[in-house]
């Protein structure tokens, strides 16, 4: 038996059951005539087909093989539906701007939110994901003392909106679900070009997020350039760096780019 016959669904792939759920969620997104959409584990198509009536173009991305022929038969009558039949951690992404709603395999939550957002420069720019309500939580808690989430929303805006019953699902997970919301910040706070440099500050300054900005920035910043720092933030030299919101990172980003040498700056 070929690879291909084997390869299956995700584990953690919860299906959406309800036909008026799925309709509300794809109004939720916001989606218009004018755009392109991209379906990650669109399954049986609970989502796909109400996207196939908003959108300009669908591009329906599942795994499993059974599921994908189920699919590619719904969607005939739809023109604008592409279904392909492949991992989305392997698929290339359209080179145009686009938007992701999605039901997501929540085994791979984390993976996808990396292939959306690591990269800002890319052409992705809104979504909506139905997620774990506690991975949702997660992404959106503020401040975060997470360097990669923190790097992300320099570029977009995070944000949870309703909680779903996990009895909308088959099978049903553990655990409830939300919907994260994710929209392209225009201005980014942070310039896309600086986008790796921002990651290493993240990395380096939160390793310890329980530690006062003046111990954390002493190996980054002088003396006087962390008292200018902190009175441009309008905090205590005591407070904690993973305190810090988002803006205010981005303050202390460009004080380090503006007034610290190359060779301070953390590698």
């Amino acid at each position: 038996m070929s690879k291909k016959k084997l390869r299956k669904n995700f584990p953690g792939q919860h299906l959406m059951k309800s036909k008026r759920l799925a309709a509300g969620i794809v109004e939720m997104s916001g989606v218009g005539p004018e755009d392109q959409v991209v379906e990650i584990g669109a399954g049986k198509g609970a989502l796909t087909v109400h996207l196939a009536q908003k959108a300009k173009k669908v591009i329906a991305i599942e795994n499993d093989l059974s599921f994908a022929k189920i699919l590619r038969e719904e969607m005939k009558p739809h023109r604008n539906v592409r279904v392909i039949e492949k991992d989305f951690l392997k698929v290339n992404l359209p080179k145009k701007p686009y938007s992701v709603v999605s039901n997501i395999p929540y085994s791979i939550t984390t993976p996808i939110m990396k292939r959306l957002m690591d990269r800002p420069e890319s052409p992705f720019q809104n979504g909506l994901l139905v997620m774990e309500k506690g991975a949702a939580k997660r992404f959106t808690r503020h401040p975060s003392t997470n360097p990669r989430i923190l790097a992300w929303r320099m570029y977009f805006d995070l944000t949870m909106g309703r909680t779903i019953a996990r009895y909308h699902f088959a099978p049903p997970p553990k655990v409830d679900s939300a919907v994260l919301f994710i929209k392209r910040k225009a201005p980014p706070l942070i310039s896309v070009r600086f986008r790796i440099l921002f990651f290493k500050l993240a990395s380096y300054a939160l390793k310890h997020p329980e530690l006062p900005v003046v111990e954390v920035f002493r190996g980054i910043f002088t003396t006087p350039q962390i008292t200018h720092l902190v009175k441009t933030l309008k905090k205590s030299r005591n407070t904690p760096v993973g305190r810090l919101s988002d803006a205010e990172w981005a303050v202390v980003f460009y004080t380090m780019v503006r007034h610290v040498p190359p060779y301070r700056w953390p590698k």
